[in-house]
């Protein structure tokens, strides 16, 4: 009955696109529909946290070659899918890296389950005897109030199934911690203990991500260079001492 109604029609059909990810609607900027707005968050964390290596390392040894590639015609293309830049002081950061089965990788690190792209991730300098760095994976969550379980799920799988392999057989874990990156606005309330907050507001948590080396970090688009700098020292930080997993066999 209401559907025989000419406003009530149109305004259904605007209900039935917006349930199927406002898949219509362009912006002005990057035409980019609005339903891929998390692309574009993934992007902007990962060319943010580039800038605030330089803010942190000092522009000296940063390489940012990788970041663009020229045609023939002089124009300039952000590279995207599989860059890696460094960012000073030895470490690497990765934009949606591929790891396949750490059998197949000529570096013996990868999945041992199946093939796995994380959104960002760091590399540590490789240590005096020469054993590559540790890894910090950051996932790009867009929006995780209403699908905080899914996040979770995926930095917990990157964390448990990304192994390397030593010339001894060895089979060893090298991510030493995973985070999730948010445009949160919550109150962390630091100053209670991490058992007594919420989630979502527990991930943010210091005490929890220091204790876990795991949960999340708020990166939202009007915070400062200096403020994601030190979200990034704070990361590093978290990660540095972290024991790594061992499997038999």
């Amino acid at each position: 009955m209401f559907r025989n109604d000419p406003v009530y029609r149109r305004f259904y059909r605007l209900w039935q696109d917006m349930n199927l990810g406002i898949a219509a609607v362009f912006g002005d900027f990057l035409n980019l529909p609005l339903a891929r707005t998390y692309e574009l968050y993934e992007l902007w964390c990962f060319l943010r946290l580039v800038r605030a290596g330089v803010e942190t390392f000092g522009p000296e040894s940063v390489e940012t070659g990788n970041l663009f590639t020229t045609d023939a015609a002089g124009g300039m293309t952000l590279a995207v899918g599989s860059v890696m830049v460094s960012v000073g002081g030895g470490w690497l950061l990765c934009f949606q890296k591929k790891y396949e089965e750490f059998w197949e990788e000529t570096d013996g690190r990868g999945s041992y389950s199946r093939i796995m792209v994380p959104d960002v991730v760091a590399v540590a300098p490789v240590t005096p005897d020469g054993t590559p760095g540790r890894l910090i994976v950051l996932d790009a969550k867009y929006r995780i109030d209403g699908s905080l379980n899914d996040a979770l799920n995926s930095i917990h799988a990157y964390r448990d199934a990304l192994v390397q392999e030593s010339d001894a057989g060895k089979i060893t874990g090298f991510v030493s911690a995973a985070y999730l990156m948010a445009p949160w606005h919550g109150d962390i309330a630091s100053e209670r203990a991490y058992r007594d907050v919420k989630m979502p507001g527990r991930l943010f948590h210091p005490a929890y991500r220091g204790t876990f080396r795991f949960g999340a970090v708020a990166l939202r688009p009007g915070m400062t260079v200096t403020e994601i700098s030190e979200a990034l020292q704070t990361i590093i930080a978290d990660a540095a001492t972290a024991p790594m997993p061992a499997y038999d066999g």
